[in-house]
């Protein structure tokens, strides 16, 4: 009961929130020099929080530049061509699904970032940071979501070939700096990267959890298309973290701290 309520606090919390936060570049509370990075999301639009030394950077996660994306007419575009509204291809449960494309959690053109490459017996690649959370099969035959450096030779990840759900072993694995990062967030909190299932969550113990979390956010996203307003969360082609990923993780590490993972 006490989870339950701290939930449904927090959800109108994020709310209310929505309608008193102003839509332009967050302040910068703290950043983080370039040339000292070692770990993946460590970047120089980083910003720490509170005492526990997580960046926003590493918490909305991210992918590489070099990303491919699957629009629902089949074409697809790099990740950092995505734009608010485009409708594209995930996997929810068991089926290929539409989503939409919400916000750009955090993007940087021209930063580099660490990225652990992940390949598969189907010879689909994916590279995304630390934390960021993959799509797994677990002993239980259970689909889970778990942070890439979680990732295993011989895991188990869903991969889509001529529009069908399989899942191909890991074979490789490699660490490596990468130009360019893009963190979208869709209105399902998922996506198809390079045909490869993947969360749009980064730094956080369960997917669904945070996506539950997420729900003022899309209530307030279809709200505002429905009165035709194209961009509800604001200028979508700055580089740096969002003002969204910021409310959000500074408001669970207020209530629900044990959701997230500290770095």
């Amino acid at each position: 009961m006490v989870r339950m309520n701290k939930i449904f606090f927090l959800c109108f919390t994020i709310l209310l929130t929505i309608f008193g936060v102003h839509t332009s570049t967050t302040t910068l509370i703290s950043s983080v020099n370039s040339d000292n990075n070692t770990t993946g999301n460590n970047t120089s639009n980083a910003r720490l929080l509170n005492n526990n030394h997580v960046t926003i950077a590493t918490a909305t996660g991210c992918f590489s530049s070099d990303t491919l994306v699957t629009l629902v007419n089949q074409q697809q575009i790099l990740i950092g061509k995505l734009q608010v509204g485009d409708k594209l291809l995930s996997i929810d449960g068991t089926k290929i699904v539409s989503t939409e494309m919400m916000m750009m959690l955090d993007q940087n053109k021209f930063s580099s970032a660490m990225f652990h490459t992940i390949v598969t017996e189907s010879q689909h690649k994916i590279s995304l940071t630390s934390y960021h959370l993959i799509s797994t099969i677990n002993n239980n035959g259970d689909i889970i979501y778990i942070p890439a450096k979680d990732i295993k030779h011989g895991d188990f990840i869903r991969v889509v070939t001529n529009q069908q759900i399989y899942s191909s072993s890991v074979i490789n694995i490699t660490i490596e700096m990468k130009n360019g990062y893009y963190a979208p967030l869709t209105i399902i909190g998922k996506l198809l990267v390079n045909n490869i299932d993947a969360s749009c969550y980064s730094n956080v113990k369960n997917h669904n959890i945070i996506q539950f979390f997420m729900t003022p956010f899309i209530w307030y996203y279809r709200l505002c298309r429905l009165f035709s307003i194209e961009k509800p969360f604001g200028d979508q082609t700055i580089d740096g973290i969002h003002y969204i990923p910021q409310i959000l993780y500074e408001i669970v590490q207020s209530i629900y701290p044990s959701i997230l993972h500290f770095t």
